[in-house]
């Protein structure tokens, strides 16, 4: 990245992740709260629309005291104040917006910047990992560094999602995504059945996974590396590392991704254990290159030797060394 871009990355990802976090405890006073009058008592009641039917659905809080009257003006004086912050951002948002674009910073295909910008801004941010190669656009942002755009993927979104089956949470993110107006077709199993898969109108593909299918892999994995199986379970108990990235409109989006090394575990594992095509392999052998010469290069942790001993392909990559890491 240039200084200007490097610059313009920084700011935005600082308010990115403000905006993020703002919209997510609006999200809390989605709906609304009034008074309803039942014979002569007044009761406060909650309202919420249900985000899968559409439905508004009514909760009573209870009927009108001072506890009851203290909730309410709670809630309407928490809720304006968190608008007004909102409202307060939006211009600066707008602005870095058409820098971003102004300077190039456009990168990820549209679908999966306002797929990722749902998930952002909802409390499933905290529960959803995006563990594909969508994260590249996360770590261009990281390691101020971007890679040729021939080389940038388009293949969907894979996520780590909290729960035993990724059936546990796809009404949750079917509800996000819906709130976001993107319309999603039925669940259904991947190709390989390792995985469950969403697909959206726009025809973006969000793979779900979970530590427990995740593991079904890693132990196929094992078979033909003991050792790299263990590399990618180190990977993948690393604190999770929230970020953002740039879509081809210029709008910034919060994620949460995989540390970088245990993403290139992850996809060294992909290549073991996936059946993919010749050239799909090809593309994502190299696209994995490329972000194992970024972390050697400019992450603040190196690889751990025993993961370069013990993964002959990523042994192989670091013994080749690296031109310089690749810039616009």
């Amino acid at each position: 990245m240039t200084r200007e871009q490097r610059r313009l990355a920084e700011t935005m990802r600082s308010t990115t992740l403000e905006f993020a976090a703002l919209a997510r405890s609006r999200e809390e006073f989605g709906g609304g709260m009034q008074w309803l009058k039942v014979k002569k008592f007044e009761y406060l009641t909650r309202y919420r629309r249900d985000p899968l039917t559409g439905e508004q659905k009514a909760a009573s809080i209870g009927r009108r005291s001072p506890e009851t009257e203290g909730i309410y003006e709670r809630f309407i004086k928490e809720r304006a104040e968190l608008d007004r912050q909102i409202a307060a951002l939006r211009p600066t948002i707008a602005e870095q917006t058409r820098m971003a674009r102004a300077l190039r910073l456009t990168r990820a295909p549209e679908e999966v910047g306002a797929a990722a910008r749902a998930i952002g801004m909802s409390g499933l941010i905290d529960h959803v990992t995006i563990i594909g190669e969508a994260a590249v656009y996360a770590y261009e942002c990281e390691m101020a560094a971007l890679l040729p755009r021939e080389m940038l993927p388009d293949g969907g979104m894979d996520l780590l999602v909290a729960g035993v089956h990724p059936t546990d949470v796809i009404n949750e993110l079917v509800g996000v995504l819906r709130r976001a107006k993107i319309e999603v077709q039925r669940a259904q199993l991947s190709a390989d059945k390792a995985a469950v898969e969403l697909r959206t109108e726009e025809g973006l593909s969000l793979r779900l996974y979970t530590a427990s299918t995740l593991g079904g892999l890693i132990d196929q994995y094992a078979e033909n590396s003991a050792y790299g199986a263990e590399a990618v379970q180190w990977g993948l108990d690393l604190p999770v590392m929230h970020s953002m990235l740039v879509d081809r409109n210029g709008r910034a989006a919060a994620v949460a991704v995989l540390e970088p090394r245990a993403f290139c575990m992850l996809r060294f594992m992909a290549l073991d254990v996936e059946e993919m095509s010749l050239i799909r392999r090809e593309v994502s052998a190299e696209l994995n290159a490329a972000v194992v010469k970024l972390v050697h290069e400019r992450w603040t942790e190196p690889f751990v030797d025993d993961h370069v001993q013990s993964i002959g392909p990523l042994h192989d990559l670091l013994e080749d060394g690296f031109p310089t890491a690749p810039r616009m």
